[in-house]
């Protein structure tokens, strides 16, 4: 039996600019399903959906910038340390243990820049 998928809702979200990743996701199905489906039915709309992905990429990007502005990775980690755990290798990450749902904004690994060095 195949799996059945909404193509309308398929095709709103690649007008939206959503990857096929994505659209999988949100429709909670393969990647490969949806694939083979927009390349069946909707081929023909390639170019709305690379201006909308080209659109909604520089909306994130800019809401990412807007976001860092006031607040940089290491002063939020520095500020919030009970939320975060040392790697080993001197690496700071988010500690799931501790705060298994944050926002999107949170850093969730902030590298550590001196590890060559020694």
């Amino acid at each position: 039996m195949k799996p059945v998928i909404d193509k309308q809702q398929v095709k709103n979200l690649y007008n939206a600019g959503f990857t096929d990743s994505e659209i999988a996701r949100k429709l909670n199905c393969k990647k490969d399903t949806v694939k083979k489906c927009i390349q069946r039915n909707f081929g023909c709309l390639k170019r709305q959906h690379q201006t909308a992905l080209t659109q909604r990429r520089e909306i994130i990007k800019a809401v990412n910038y807007q976001a860092n502005r006031y607040m940089g990775d290491s002063t939020f980690v520095k500020k919030n340390r009970s939320i975060y755990k040392t790697k080993p290798n001197g690496d700071i990450v988010l500690n799931k243990e501790v705060a298994p749902v944050v926002t999107w904004d949170t850093p969730r690994r902030l590298a550590n820049e001196y590890k060559d060095r020694f």
